[in-house]
């Protein structure tokens, strides 16, 4: 036959605990909420363990103890006390004082607790009784059990106490948030009638609380269009049955017939287990559903805008996967959308030297600066080339950088027709140099090994194919502003005097008179004008500085002083190539750029440039370098 064992608590939580874990191990619970019916319960079957808390409602269990210790029938039944507001030390000596065989502090560990249960549970308490005790002893157990008792009864008459004015002020709180809410806020009954609506109502929609509050929800009808009125019904229905609605939206209608968006979010109400009615929060968004309805036009006309470009236009991540492209983009690449859906990187479409190049301007544009349209080679689908501009910009969200859009604009044609005058103007320059090298071989061998070391230090130095091509036709003519001096000069094989050098140094603003007026698509007659310049402005024909000189004539510059040293001229052997390259390191940053002097010195030291065979055969020893 099981073992019983009665719970005494008010504390449903406790109980369950208790009966739960009790039923686990075998045992019988019999349980009361308060002291007196748990000693009816006893006295009609009496348990084989009593575990009781001390603060109760009709009976408390100090008084229950007492009652069951002066009984013949449960006196030798084990008494227990499980409490968590009585825990001093007196409280427990008092609790033993009546006979109790335990005293426990909540809350145990369920595994010890049930091991001091089963413990006790065969156990007989040492029978005394109680009944028969003079006056005093009694007078004594009243005065014990009402310092024990009444203390905590004023503790938790005060605690309650504020927690009735926490819920006053809560109350308040409440009101006031829900009169001076800016959002619409009104609670709905399980019968289906409005019970309360926030005056915020009348700020949004024109109407009165007052002209709903306490009528069933039909009457709610004007303020919704049909097709929200039913859908409102609906998602209602589904609150009462327990579930949450969030950010359903519905138009309603203002008092002055305007539409109004609203998003609603509605939840049940609750009491003592039930659904009482529910509670919604709705916000108009009115603006926003403007917003989004001109944004939503504005995306169709960028896309129709988008679409019926005539040149290629993308967007694409900052690590160049196509997010986006018109159909001109598939015009000049081929495939189709199915490739952007699978995923396509644009740096598959250039080399890899270009993709890097692309990769720069990325950062750059990340960084804010501005970049010039670039040119690239790109590569079709199908493995055929042509050449193209992009230019792009960042697209921003949140203030940071998340995409790139750009154009791709072919230049095919463009480049036949620079191809065409380029060969032109080629022809040009090279009848220039052949004018040059009739009446002064010397200045013509000068200017092609001028023409090759400029350009090479260009490349070296990262500059755009274009630009570099510009600065090598230049130096192929830097000097021809000699063909105003006297040949006389130019071949004297003493030094000159200072008119007769006042006659050289012309030679640059000369040779730019001569070319000002040709429509090169470079600053060609510029170069020839700065190519005896200096940096620190020490140079001539008008002495100018640092970034007022193109970059290209910071170039040519080192370019000319490196040949001119290291060849021979006619008042002077070589100096050699060692000393040409001591005197632009020597005066780096003075009178020469540090980037093409230190890419010239790279070039001879570390990358085996020579000039052309016929100059390299009769200079100094490069060996040496």
């Amino acid at each position: 036959m099981k073992k019983t064992v009665l719970v005494a608590d008010d504390n449903a939580s406790n109980v369950l605990m208790l009966q739960r874990l009790c039923e686990a191990n075998g045992l019988d619970v019999l349980a009361a909420d308060n002291g007196e019916d748990a000693l009816k319960k006893a006295l009609a079957r009496p348990p084989d363990l009593i575990v009781s808390d001390i603060l109760m409602p009709v009976m408390d269990g100090f008084t229950l103890c007492r009652q069951c210790k002066s009984d013949d029938r449960l006196k030798s039944v084990p008494f227990i006390f499980y409490t968590a507001t009585y825990t001093a030390a007196e409280d427990e000596k008092f609790a033993l004082g009546l006979g109790a065989d335990l005293f426990l502090i909540k809350p145990q560990d369920p595994e010890r607790l049930i091991r001091i249960l089963l413990e006790f549970i065969d156990r007989k308490s040492p029978t005394r009784s109680l009944s028969a005790n003079p006056l005093g002893e009694e007078m004594e157990y009243f005065r014990g059990h009402n310092a024990a008792l009444f203390v905590k009864l004023e503790k938790k008459m005060a605690d309650l106490e504020i927690a009735n004015q926490n819920l006053k002020a809560m109350k308040e709180r409440y009101r006031l948030s829900f009169e001076n809410a800016s959002d619409l806020i009104f609670m709905i009954g399980a019968d289906l009638k409005v019970l309360n609506m926030s005056p915020s109502i009348e700020r949004i929609l024109g109407y009165a609380p007052d002209e709903f509050v306490g009528r069933p929800v039909t009457a709610l009808t004007g303020l919704f269009t049909p097709a929200s009125f039913k859908q409102a019904l609906v998602d209602a229905g589904r609150i009462l049955q327990g579930e949450t609605v969030s950010g359903a939206i519905y138009e309603f209608v203002a008092k002055d017939g305007t539409s109004k968006f609203v998003e609603v979010n509605g939840s049940p109400v609750i009491h003592e287990g039930n659904i009482v009615g529910l509670i919604s929060v709705a916000r108009d968004i009115t603006a926003r559903k403007t917003a989004e309805e001109r944004f939503k036009e504005s995306e169709t006309r960028y896309h129709d805008l988008f679409e019926f470009l005539p040149i290629p236009v993308y967007e694409m991540d900052l690590e160049a996967n196509i997010t986006a492209a018109n159909r001109a983009i598939y015009d000049i690449f081929g495939g189709t959308e199915q490739d952007i859906k699978e995923g396509f990187n644009a740096w598959r479409l250039v080399s890899p030297e270009e993709a890097e190049v692309s990769r720069r301007n990325i950062q750059r544009l990340i960084r804010g600066e501005q970049v010039e349209a670039t040119e690239y080679s790109f590569r079709r689908l199908d493995g055929s080339t042509f050449p193209a501009i992009v230019v792009s910009n960042v697209i921003t969200a949140e203030g940071k950088p998340k995409r790139i859009r750009g154009a791709i604009i072919d230049i095919t044609e463009r480049k036949k027709g620079e191809e065409r005058i380029s060969r032109t103007l080629r022809a040009t320059v090279q009848a220039m140099a052949a004018a040059v090298e009739i009446r002064d071989p010397y200045t013509a061998g000068h200017q092609r090994r001028v023409a090759d070391l400029a350009w090479t230090i260009a490349i070296e130095m990262g500059l755009p194919p274009n630009l570099s091509d510009g600065l090598r036709l230049a130096a192929t003519i830097h000097d021809i502003g000699k063909i105003s001096v006297p040949a006389e000069l130019l071949s004297k094989p003493t030094k000159l005097t200072p008119p007769e050098f006042s006659l050289i140094r012309g030679h640059p603003q000369a040779g730019h008179d001569i070319v000002k007026d040709i429509e090169f698509p470079w600053p060609i007659a510029r170069m020839i004008l700065e190519h005896h310049e200096r940096v620190n402005g020490s140079g001539y024909p008008h002495g100018l500085k640092g970034d007022k000189l193109l970059a290209e004539s910071r170039i040519m510059m080192v370019a000319d002083v490196v040949e001119a040293m290291a060849s021979n001229r006619p008042y002077r052997p070589s100096l050699g190539l060692i000393a040409a390259l001591d005197e632009i390191d020597k005066n780096k940053g003075i009178l020469y750029d540090p980037a093409p002097v230190e890419a010239c010195v790279r070039l001879f030291k570390e990358k085996g440039y020579i000039f052309d065979r016929l100059f390299a055969e009769g200079a100094s020893r490069f060996g040496d370098i």
